[in-house]
């Protein structure tokens, strides 16, 4: 247990100062220092900073990719509410895991050229490219949604939240969260819908402009 829970505090000190600092920009000396351990601490659970970034990536997939998945698997609706239901994930994520949430954007820009960590981020944004893409397709089927690359539609998705995510680091002591998160749906969903599905979820979808 203290093993795990030691394991837990420097993946936890990593995570914050990778966001707030960079990869390159944080050293183990500054990991253990903001954890109180030594160095040698380190090297009993880690092989270096490289494995523990890999390590992070491990948590993201589980608890992100997995969550969000998880979420999706479990909303009984049509696509819409499928949709509905990603971007209240995301919020609840954010609000909850903020250093997680922005990890993969963050570091993702120091470290999309490195040959040792690249695959491995590019294989999560695949990942959770093909989830959005995925209801977007079963929206398009259920004519819910405009016509269009489900694959670039994902993409375009997983860009404005990412500028959303990146916004809100920088302002959330002055954002309101709950309307921050209402202003994305509203710009996302008169873009995604199609005119149809769009005058039904108009003013009728309460749970759209009431749910975070």
């Amino acid at each position: 247990m203290k093993k795990e829970t030691t394991e837990k505090r420097i993946l936890n000190a990593a995570l914050e100062l990778f966001v707030r600092n960079g990869f390159h920009g944080t050293s183990i000396d500054d990991i253990m220092s903001k954890v109180g351990y030594t160095k040698g601490a380190f090297y009993s659970h880690f092989g270096g900073k490289d494995q523990l970034f890999m390590r992070l990536l491990d948590e993201y997939r589980l608890h992100f990719i997995g969550g969000l998945t998880k979420a999706i698997d479990e909303e009984q609706g049509n696509a819409l509410d499928k949709l509905h239901t990603v971007i209240s994930f995301l919020a609840k994520f954010a609000s909850e895991n903020t250093y997680m949430c922005v990890f993969l954007t963050f570091l993702t820009t120091e470290l999309n050229t490195d040959v040792d960590f690249e695959p491995a981020l590019k294989k999560i944004y695949i990942e959770y490219q093909k989830i959005i893409s995925g209801v977007i397709r079963q929206g398009q089927k259920q004519r819910l949604f405009n016509e269009g690359d489900p694959d670039l539609v994902a993409l375009t998705f997983m860009a404005l939240h990412d500028g959303v995510l990146h916004q809100w680091m920088l302002n959330r002591q002055y954002i309101d969260g709950e309307a921050f998160v209402r202003t994305f749906r509203s710009i996302l969903f008169n873009g995604v819908l199609s005119p149809e599905a769009a005058e039904k979820d108009g003013a009728g979808n309460s749970r759209a402009r009431a749910a975070v």
